[in-house]
This record gives structure tokens, sequence and C-alpha cells, in this order.
């Protein structure tokens, strides 16, 4: 079992990649992306531009590995192994949504996980296609996601520590 000083780290560790999130929205907001599309270019260039497309899968890119960041910290501080081969990515997405009795509940809902696992598709194709290969109807697709995304990685974190706090913290 976690130690509560394990956890507070764990507690830190994942609020300085909640913290990051939260500059990744703030640089989306300033470019009216976040929470809503609402711009049409980026500094001029239209949304569906080879260099536009790049500026927003970065920003993707980005806030899927702040999540699985979070993901791995909270597995590796629980003690579970993370998966390996080619699949790791979505099998690590897939135990956030197992409640594992006696160690911690799920992490996330299977309709928070499946619109998460959509930022992963992307993501995965970001890193493994030339830019000038991104479809911009896709990108704009899982953007638009990103605001429900937010609310539903916030509110199942805050879920999971309320509770694991009251299991850990509560003779503290």
């Amino acid at each position: 079992m976690i130690t509560p000083v394990e956890y507070l780290a764990l507690k830190s560790r994942v609020q300085e990649e909640l913290n990051n999130i939260k500059r990744l929205e703030a640089s989306l907001r300033r470019l009216k992306l976040f929470p809503a599309i609402k711009a049409d270019s980026i500094n001029g260039l239209p949304l569906d531009d080879e260099i536009s497309c790049r500026v927003i899968g970065s920003y993707l890119h980005d806030y899927y590995c702040c999540l699985e960041r979070v993901f791995f910290h909270i597995a590796r501080s629980f003690g579970e192994s993370i998966p390996k081969g080619e699949q790791w990515h979505k099998e690590l997405l897939l135990e956030m949504t197992l409640d594992i009795p006696g160690v911690r509940r799920a992490v996330l809902s299977k309709k928070t996980m499946a619109q998460v696992d959509e930022l992963r598709g992307f993501r995965h194709v970001f890193r493994n296609a030339y830019g000038f290969n991104l479809s911009p109807k896709k990108e704009q697709l899982v953007l638009a996601g990103l605001a429900e995304i937010s609310r539903g990685i916030k509110r199942h974190l805050d879920a999971f520590f309320r509770d694991m706090d009251q299991l850990i913290l509560k003779d503290r």
C-alpha cells in the first residue's frame, strides 16, 4: 500500500502536470481556440493551413502527454506495473478505469477514457505522420472536444484524490 508520504508526493507530481495543462489551456485561450474554437486563423493563417495545423497539433500532443504523465504517476505510485509493448499507451489509459479493491478506486469513467483515447489517437498520428499530412478537420474535432476532456479529467481527479485522501490520510 502507498504510504502517506508517497501519496503526498504523487499529489504534488499530479498538480505539476495540471499546472502544465492550465498553461496549455491559457495559450489556446489566447489563440481563441479554447474552451471553444472562436477563431478561424492563427496569426492570419487559416486553421486548415499546414502551419496552423502544426501549431494546434503541438498543443494537443503536449496536452495528451501531460495526461499520460498523470496516469503514469498514479499507476507507478500505487505499485501497478506499467504496461509494455506497442499498445502500452492505450493499456495505461484503460488501467485508469479500473477499480482495484484494497489499492485504489478508478481514476476515470469509461466515457472520459474514450474521450481521452481520441486525443491519444490524434497524438499518435501527430507523432508518426508528416505535418503536411495532418487532417485539419480531424484535428479541429479533437480540439473542439478538449474542453469536455478538461472538465472530465478535473472532475475525476478531484473525486479520486478526495476519496484517496480519506483512505490514506485519515489518521494524519
